[in-house]
């Protein structure tokens, strides 16, 4: 029997590379958005959890399906940029944060292709946060803001629009899909 056992541990090792990465994806989108001449476009993530949050961020146009904009960050939990491991018990050192946010501009959805149709521009924002099996659960929130130039240059928010969940899940709220 012992002999069985050292052959049988080789194979499994060498077969484990092997094994598919299976992330569960959580998605949040956005309805679709009119898309005007000089509008901006600002998709924001906040990482809500306590463990680091994948995120990937895309502009999709509705009429193409093309992907306008895109971006992946991954974001720590609140109060984990603050601080810097090691360093001394009571002073914080800043750490750099990265961008939670991705911006595109009415033209790039509209050059990223016109609908056949001719009909006007939507755009949906969305966020995907991913993490491996074996990873805490990441919890994370967006939304995207509709700006436009003001009179005197700056910009003015036309709309906040929340994102929705938009993945399958079951009674428990938990979700279903599996992405390879």
């Amino acid at each position: 029997m012992k002999r069985l056992i050292w052959p049988i541990w080789i194979l499994v090792a060498a077969a484990a590379p092997a094994w598919p990465r299976v992330a569960v994806v959580f998605r949040l989108a956005s309805p679709p958005l009119r898309v005007q001449a000089g509008q901006e476009f600002t998709l924001c993530a906040a990482n809500v959890g306590t463990a680091n949050a994948d995120i990937v961020l895309n502009f999709v146009s509705v009429r193409t399906g093309a992907i306008v904009a895109g971006k992946q960050v991954t974001l720590p939990p609140p109060g984990a940029a603050g601080a810097v491991p090691g360093a001394v018990p009571g002073v914080t050192v800043p750490s750099p944060m990265p961008d939670p946010c991705l911006i595109t501009t009415a033209e790039a959805i509209v050059k990223a292709g016109a609908a056949p149709s001719g009909g006007e521009p939507l755009v949906v924002a969305l966020m995907i946060v991913r993490h491996g099996v074996f990873r805490g659960a990441a919890a994370a929130t967006a939304s995207v803001q509709v700006t436009i130039a003001g009179a005197n240059g700056e910009r003015q928010v036309l709309a906040s629009v929340p994102l929705y969940l938009a993945t399958m899940t079951n009674g428990r709220n938990t979700p279903i899909e599996i992405v390879r």
